[in-house]
């Protein structure tokens, strides 16, 4: 199983550095952004797949910005505009020759409630996702009854599930997702936290059963990476680590997490 990590560590370096540091350490994947919010620092999102490639890393997936995406549950304008962005990134998950994209439900406390108009618009999307051979992967966040809407309303061999460790450990304990979804796991985010906070940490600085995730990863035969979605700015440990120390201590917990799967 090849080890992934997001593009953004926590340690701030052009994108160029950044994908150097991630392959030196030893991984053979990365995750990246997929939106424009971050353009000053790494550049436009559509150099990447080709700035990764050249260094011999494997673009694993690539994450949707959720800015708006409560939108797409309205009857508006908005909704209109925000769908509308999606399926460009859709799109561009087949001019770029990107696999997979993660995509968020909701974002924040308050979402509007699900609906058939949101509904219809991600069916939309799936339809998209299939035309183009991409797959399209929900992750956990705050609120699992909107993963349960879609799932049980969309079937469909491109709509998968990217499990998210650290959310399902702070925003929705007693909910073991693997249970539920693990046969559709197409992604995940792999970080740790204490059951409060949002932290991204690093595997075993928390209070996560890796254990039983790691069995539970198992069972599911899934073929993906193995993929962290660690930062080191959630609790700075900058005095810790350098990036390259931080990158590789992050190597050793993520062969760690392997000989769980033993």
């Amino acid at each position: 199983m090849d080890l992934c990590v997001y593009t953004w560590f926590g340690y701030r370096y052009p994108f160029e550095d950044i994908i150097k540091l991630i392959k030196d350490a030893g991984f053979q994947a990365v995750m990246t952004w997929w939106g424009d919010e971050f353009i000053e620092s790494n550049g436009p999102k559509e150099a990447q797949p080709d700035i990764v490639r050249k260094a011999g890393l494997k673009l694993e997936n690539i994450h949707l910005s959720f800015t708006g995406i409560n939108y797409i549950w309205e009857d508006s304008i908005n909704g209109t505009e925000i769908f509308d962005k999606y399926v460009s990134y859709i799109d561009d998950c087949k001019k770029y020759e990107i696999p997979a994209a993660v995509m968020h439900l909701t974002s924040g406390e308050n979402p509007p409630s699900y609906n058939q108009t949101g509904l219809n618009r991600i069916k939309r999307l799936i339809e998209r996702a299939e035309k183009n051979n991409v797959n399209i992967a929900i992750e956990n966040v705050r609120h699992p009854e909107y993963l349960d809407y879609v799932f049980e309303n969309i079937q469909s061999d491109k709509l998968k599930f990217c499990y998210d460790s650290g959310h399902e450990n702070c925003f929705t304990k007693g909910i073991k997702y693997l249970e539920k979804y693990g046969d559709k796991l197409g992604a995940m985010h792999l970080h740790d936290n204490n059951g409060i906070k949002d932290e991204h940490l690093l595997p075993f600085e928390g209070n996560i059963n890796w254990e039983r995730i790691m069995k539970q990863i198992l069972q599911t035969g899934y073929g993906g990476s193995l993929a962290f979605e660690i930062d080191s700015q959630y609790i700075d440990v900058s005095k810790k680590y350098t990036a390259e120390g931080y990158l590789a201590e992050a190597v050793k917990r993520g062969k760690e997490l392997m000989e769980l799967m033993r």
